[in-house]
C-alpha cells in the first residue's frame, strides 16, 4: 500500500470496492429492507429472504456511513448516494423492520420474505420461525444509529425495550442463540458481549436524541461490561463458554478459544469504559489485545485463527460441530475486528506491542479478503492458506457490516481525537 495511512486504505476501499457494491446490490429499493444473501464471492444473489440479522445491520452501517459523509471522511457523493440518500435508505429499512419484524415486547422475527412475511425455502415451504438475542441486537443497534445521526428520539422506546428484552434473557439463562445454539446450562461470551454492544449503541442514542447527553442506562452499561469481562482469564485470553457440568470441562465446547471474538470485546469494553469514566482495568485489556493476537496467529500461512485449542473429548452439537469443522479457517470478521481493536490500542493508548501486532494483521487482510479476480467486494470466507471456500458463515449471507464498522472506525480513529 506504499506511504498510504490506514485511515487513507480505509477510506478507499469503502469507496472503492465495499460500498459501490452494496449500494448497487444491496437496496430493496421496492418493497423496503435489504438483499444479502448472496454467494460467498458476490457473483449471485440465492434467495430475497431477509435475515433480520443483517437488515438491522445494514440500517447500522448506511446511517454510521452517512455521518462519516458529513464529516468529510467519505466521498459517497461520487457513487451516487449522498448522505441525505444513505440516511434515507437507512429509514426505509428502519420502517421496513418496525413494520415486520419488532413485536411489542422486543422479541424479533428471525427472518422475513421479501415482502416482510412468511420467509420460504428453496422448496417453497416456511421457514421454522425461530428467535436469535443477536438478531433482535443488531436492530436495536440499527435503530440506535440511525437515532445518532438524526438526534430524533422516536426510536428510543423501541431500542429499551429490545435491549431490555435481551438482557433479561441472558441474565436468566440459556438465551435463544441461532444459529448456533449452545447446549442447555452453557453461558457464551458471544452473548454477553452482544449486550454490551446493544448497551452502547443504546447510550449514545440516548445521549444523542437528549439535551444535556446524558444516558439513562449507565448503570445497565456498567453492568453489561462487567458480565462480559468476567469471561477474561488470568492470561489475558477469554473463555469462550462457561460450562456449568463440571463433567463437561475436557470437551472441545469448554477447552476452545476464539481470539477474534475476544478482541471485538475488548474495543467495546475499552469504549464503554471511557463512556462511563472507568478506565482502571484498561491496562489488563490492552494486555490481552497481544496476548489473543499472540494465541491466535497462524505462524505457518499467516492470519489468524477461527478457533484455538480445538481438543479434548466431543460434546456434540452444532456449534461444536461448527468448532471442529472450520477452526482453521480465516474469517474476514476475525481480522478487521482485531484491525480495528489493535490499532485502537495503538493509537489512543499508546500500546507498541498492539501497534506491531496491527502492521502484521492489516497487511494480511488486504492481501487476503478483497475479491480481486476472486469475486466482487470481499471474500468473507478463505481456507487457512487464504483460497477463497464457496460456503458462507453462520447465516445463508453474505454481510458487510464488520468490514463497513471497522474500516469506518479505523478511519474516524485519526479524526477529531479518534472519538467515536
Amino acid at each position: 500500500m506504499g506511504s498510504e495511512q490506514p485511515e487513507q486504505v480505509a477510506r478507499r476501499q469503502l469507496e472503492d470496492v465495499i460500498l459501490p457494491f452494496w449500494l448497487g446490490n444491496g437496496i430493496d429499493t421496492e418493497h423496503g429492507g435489504f438483499f444479502t444473501c448472496f454467494d460467498n464471492r458476490g457473483r449471485r444473489l440465492l434467495s430475497t429472504n431477509k435475515f433480520t440479522w443483517s437488515q438491522g445491520r445494514f440500517v447500522w452501517l448506511l446511517a454510521r456511513a452517512a455521518r462519516l459523509a458529513d464529516r468529510g471522511l467519505l466521498s459517497p457523493g461520487e457513487l451516487g448516494a449522498d448522505a441525505g440518500t444513505l440516511v434515507r435508505h437507512a429509514e426505509r429499512g428502519a420502517s421496513f423492520l418496525l413494520d415486520h419484524a419488532v413485536g411489542p415486547d422486543g422479541r424479533c422475527a428471525y427472518v422475513l420474505g421479501r415482502r416482510g412475511g412468511t420467509a420460504l425455502d428453496e422448496q417453497g415451504l416456511p421457514l421454522p420461525a425461530e428467535r436469535s438475542i443477536f438478531a433482535d441486537a443488531f436492530v436495536a443497534m440499527g435503530l440506535a444509529e440511525l437515532t445518532r445521526y438524526t438526534g430524533s428520539p422516536a426510536h428510543l422506546p423501541t431500542i429499551d425495550v429490545i435491549v431490555q428484552r435481551i438482557a433479561d434473557d441472558v441474565e436468566a439463562g440459556d438465551p435463544p442463540t441461532p444459529p448456533y445454539p449452545l447446549p442447555p446450562g452453557c453461558s457464551g461470551f458471544g452473548a454477553r458481549m452482544i449486550v454490551l454492544n446493544a448497551r452502547l449503541d443504546q447510550a449514545r442514542a440516548h445521549q444523542a436524541a437528549s439535551a444535556d447527553r446524558t444516558n439513562p442506562h449507565a448503570d445497565e452499561l456498567r453492568a453489561a461490561r462487567r458480565a462480559m469481562l468476567a469471561h477474561r482469564e488470568d492470561g489475558g485470553l477469554f473463555t469462550e463458554t462457561f460450562v456449568a457440568d463440571p463433567g463437561m470441562r475436557d470437551t472441545v465446547l469448554a477447552r476452545h478459544r476464539t481470539p477474534g471474538h475476544a478482541l471485538e470485546g475488548i474495543w467495546m469494553a475499552l469504549e464503554a469504559g471511557e463512556s462511563l469514566g472507568e478506565t482502571g482495568d484498561h491496562g489488563d485489556l490492552l494486555a490481552s489485545v497481544s496476548a489473543l493476537c499472540a494465541a491466535g496467529w497462524d505462524d505457518e500461512h499467516g492470519g489468524l485463527f477461527r478457533y484455538v485449542g480445538v481438543s479434548g473429548r466431543p460434546a456434540g452439537g452444532p456449534y461444536e460441530d461448527l468448532v471442529r469443522r472450520t477452526w482453521s479457517t480465516k474469517l474476514w470478521w476475525v481480522h478487521t475486528e482485531a484491525a480495528y481493536a489493535t490499532r485502537l490500542a495503538a493509537e489512543r493508548y499508546g500500546d507498541r506491542e498492539a501497534a506491531g501486532w496491527f502492521d502484521r494483521i492489516w497487511d494480511y487482510t488486504l492481501r487476503t479478503f478483497p475479491g480481486g479476480a476472486d469475486g466482487a467486494e470481499w471474500i468473507q470466507i478463505r481456507d487457512r492458506a487464504g483460497a477463497p471456500l464457496d460456503e458462507v458463515v453462520a447465516l445463508p449471507v453474505k454481510d458487510p457490516y464488520h468490514i463497513t464498522r471497522n474500516l469506518m472506525q479505523i478511519i474516524e480513529l485519526r479524526s477529531q481525537g479518534g472519538r467515536p
